[in-house]
């Protein structure tokens, strides 16, 4: 992977870590800091429109404040002949790769509660300047450092949103993926930054069952199956709708058009009503409880149902802000504080919402220091991946002292922000030590 220069920056390629519909994902090596950046690249030629609507967003997102709006940092945006680039902060996994790696068992309600709150900030900032998201999924929501801070999240992905004011005469927009489609975009409605509520709600589904809500395989199923579980929707959002025709007669439900277009059924639990939400009996839910905890349990289940039911609402004029959402008890856990002594229960989930805080954890320093730390961190996991300098060396014996006798960029970064003008310290001796066995043993 070729190195990349943007007049002011240059990046060093490592290795590609995602691929969405208009672009690859690829980190980088940013040599002014050592900072890793996720560099976005996309053709200019297949999407000028995309790449210039983007960048309009970002200059207006780059205003806010990454860590407590929950969206990603935007750095600057570059191109050459071919290729435009974006650069971003360096983001951990998604929420899909996360549920991936548990099988897709349903998710503890502490969790649901943290990435929801999260994106409900990230939501009320985006409404604040009238962005619509547009494409919210748990693939565009990512982890930053599970390790050291579980499940704080932030909001990826701007190549499908919009200003309200520039699209809200569009009449039949095809955004958001299905999954998460809006009823209001499914019918021909109009719409607003409600319809990323409506994909929240399902997302929050999802983490829960395990699963998707509605996995519909069309626009028909997607219909069908909301309609079945939620109702018909009511008869003005039908008469205003323009796509209410390819979905419904006047009478009744195209009910013959649904069976020839039904497969096989992909939901998991097929339900008449979200109130069956609160009832249903996951594995993983309560085998983590004690006896005494499960009332607890119990009743934060009803109170994310109550919310969802909110969310989920056909008609979105009446769907829940994400404003009035983050006061919801859900969300607050007032429901849990209502005896004088917490439960355990109530304990794990104020520690789950002050690990996603937007201040650091208390208690959990870097060993390193912040900057430094990562600083460091990242100029020795390059060298590693470059197989640098110290590469088949016998012994930190013939290590390097000064930057003069080093060649590659890296390893005299390390040197540089370590200060190891003289022979290193004893922990940064173990660290590098370390780093020679493995390099030995590949």
């Amino acid at each position: 992977m070729r190195d990349l220069f943007s007049g002011t920056e240059l990046y060093h390629g490592l290795d590609q870590v995602g691929q969405g519909t208009f672009g690859k994902v690829a980190k980088y090596w940013r040599s002014s800091d050592g900072e890793l950046v996720a560099i976005k690249r996309m053709r200019l030629k297949l999407h000028r429109g995309v790449i210039h609507n983007e960048l309009k967003l970002l200059g207006a997102l780059r205003r806010l404040d990454s860590s407590s709006s929950h969206i990603v940092q935007f750095f600057e945006a570059f191109c050459d002949q071919t290729h435009h680039y974006l650069v971003f902060e360096l983001l951990q996994k998604n929420i899909f790769q996360l549920q991936e790696e548990a099988h897709f068992r349903p998710m503890a309600m502490r969790h649901i509660r943290a990435i929801a709150c999260q994106m409900l900030k990230a939501l009320q900032k985006l409404e604040e300047i009238s962005i619509i998201h547009g494409d919210l999924k748990p693939e565009n929501i990512m982890l930053v450092d599970h390790i050291r801070r579980p499940f704080r999240v932030k909001l990826i992905d701007f190549g499908s949103a919009s200003i309200f004011s520039e699209v809200c005469f569009i009449k039949e927009p095809y955004i958001q993926s299905r999954f998460y489609r809006s009823p209001e975009i499914l019918l021909g409605l109009p719409f607003s930054g409600r319809m990323d509520m409506w994909s929240l709600g399902c997302v929050m589904s999802e983490l829960y069952l395990g699963w998707p809500l509605y996995p519909g395989e069309s626009e028909m199923e997607q219909v069908r199956f909301i309609c079945e579980t939620q109702g018909l929707p009511p008869c003005s959002l039908l008469d205003a709708a323009s796509k209410a025709h390819l979905f419904f007669t006047v009478t009744k439900l195209v009910m013959d058009v649904w069976q020839e277009a039904a497969g096989k059924d992909r939901r998991k639990h097929i339900l008449s009503s979200l109130d069956q939400l609160a009832s249903l009996e996951l594995t993983g839910h309560q085998r983590e409880l004690r006896k005494e905890d499960r009332a607890a349990e119990e009743t934060d289940r009803r109170s994310m149902v109550d919310l969802l039911k909110m969310i989920l609402t056909l008609d979105a004029q009446e769907r829940i802000a994400p404003f009035d959402a983050l006061c919801h008890p859900f969300i607050t856990t007032e429901h849990l504080s209502s005896s004088q002594e917490l439960s355990q229960y109530h304990k794990a989930c104020r520690l789950a919402m002050q690990q996603v805080s937007t201040q650091h954890p208390a208690g959990a320093p870097h060993p390193l220091g912040a900057s430094g730390a990562t600083r460091a961190v990242n100029s020795l996991s390059v060298f590693v991946q470059k197989r640098c300098c110290f590469t088949g060396m016998p012994s930190l014996r013939t290590l390097p002292h000064t930057q003069s006798t080093v060649q590659c960029k890296p390893c005299r970064f390390i040197l540089s922000h370590l200060k190891l003008r003289q022979p290193p310290s004893d922990s940064i001796r173990s660290i590098l030590c370390l780093l020679n066995v493995i390099l030995l043993a590949s």
